[in-house]
């Protein structure tokens, strides 16, 4: 009768060990995938994709700046005016806009940027916008 006994605590042990190695084995597969996938997300970009909106705030008119975010980077950008007055009032917003378009999709990003003195404050509110775009955008 001892020699039964023997063996079944044994069985236990084995069984608890088996059990352990093979919760083991699952968190080490969990861990794996989950560093592999951290490593996909950063590659794919850091904003999602989609068109995110801002609204311009130029005195009694106002405009919509539309930011479009593919493949998690920063494709183009966009502005579109409520009515002509924004065209007359501010002449400047469309060469200020272009020149902001190509520095942020060049960058990817609003910092560090190169604005030429005649578009200083128009360039500000536009870079608030895409700034106020891009937090919308972030993962």
């Amino acid at each position: 009768m001892r020699n039964s006994k023997f063996i079944v605590v044994k069985l236990r042990e084995l069984i608890k060990t088996i059990v352990f190695a093979v919760l083991g084995v699952i968190i080490l597969i969990g861990l794996i995938t989950f560093f592999l996938r951290m490593g996909n997300d950063t590659q794919a970009g850091m904003y999602r994709d989609g068109t995110y909106e801002a609204v311009l705030d130029l005195g009694k008119t106002g405009a919509t700046l539309e930011v479009e975010i593919q493949d998690g980077r920063i494709a183009t950008m966009e502005m579109t005016e409520a009515d002509e007055s924004v065209a007359v009032f501010y002449p400047m917003a469309k060469t200020a806009l272009a020149e902001i378009r190509a520095q942020v999709v060049q960058r990817q990003s609003t910092a560090d940027m190169d604005i030429s003195a005649q578009h200083t404050y128009t360039a500000k509110a536009l870079l608030a916008a895409v700034e106020n775009c891009l937090e919308q955008a972030k993962r």
